[in-house]
C-alpha cells in the first residue's frame, strides 16, 4: 500500500498549513498508510553542533526525530507544509532540518538513506502578499529533501491568509489543489 509522510511545519494542529495538509489527506481517501507529525506536538531537540553523527551515523539527541525520518525514508510521497515566521520556515521546522544531519547525504557515515525513489511535495502559506518570500520556504524545503534524496515533484505558494479563515474564504482554488494531489496520488 502506498506510504505518505506529511508535516506539519507549524507549532499548531489547528491552523492554515495543518488544515491543508488534512485536506491532501482526505484526498487520499484511505488508500495510503500516512503518517502525519506536527511540529509543535512532536518530541524535538536543538542539534547541538556535536558532529557525533559524523562518527557513528547516530545522533546524540533522544526525541522523535529518529523514528520520524525513518517513515520519511520509508514512505512514497513526502510533503511538508509550512507557515511563514518572518519570510523564512518557523523555528520548530529548522530545528528538525538541523537535526537530519545524521541522515543526510553530507553525512558519510549516515545509517538510515532512502532504499526507494520518494517524491516530495512542499507548500508554503503566509500572510503577506509578496509570492517571493514563500520562494525562501518552498526553497528550504526542496533543500531538505535533496539532501534525503527525495524528489520534488509539487510545490504550492499561498499568500495573503493570516488566518484559517482567509484561507477557508479565499483560496479554495488552491485547497481543491491540495486535496487533487491527494487524489492523484492514489490514482
Amino acid at each position: 500500500m502506498l506510504k505518505v509522510t506529511c508535516i506539519v511545519g507549524s507549532a499548531r494542529d489547528n491552523g492554515s498549513t495543518a488544515y491543508l495538509i488534512d485536506k491532501l489527506i482526505s484526498g487520499l481517501s484511505n488508500k495510503a498508510i500516512v503518517k502525519k507529525y506536527v511540529m509543535g506536538n512532536i518530541d524535538l531537540k536543538f542539534c547541538t553542533g556535536c558532529k557525533q553523527c559524523y562518527i557513528d551515523g547516530n545522533c546524540v539527541q533522544n526525541d522523535d526525530v529518529k523514528d520520524i525520518v525513518t517513515n520519511i525514508l520509508d514512505s512514497d510521497y513526502v510533503v511538508i507544509a509550512s507557515p511563514s515566521y518572518w519570510a523564512d520556515v518557523p523555528g520548530q521546522l529548522k530545528t528538525f532540518f538541523d537535526r537530519n544531519t545524521p541522515y543526510g547525504d553530507t553525512n558519510p557515515n549516515r545509517i538510515l538513506k532512502a532504499t526507494k525513489n520518494i517524491k516530495g511535495i512542499a507548500i508554503a502559506v503566509r500572510a503577506g502578499t509578496r509570492p517571493a518570500e514563500n520562494e525562501i520556504l518552498l526553497n528550504a524545503i526542496e533543500h531538505y529533501f535533496g539532501h534525503l534524496g527525495i524528489e520534488p515533484i509539487k510545490r504550492i505558494s499561498i499568500c495573503s491568509t493570516n488566518t484559517l479563515q482567509d484561507l477557508i474564504d479565499n483560496h479554495q482554488k488552491e485547497i481543491q489543489e491540495v486535496y487533487s494531489i491527494g487524489q492523484s496520488m492514489v490514482s
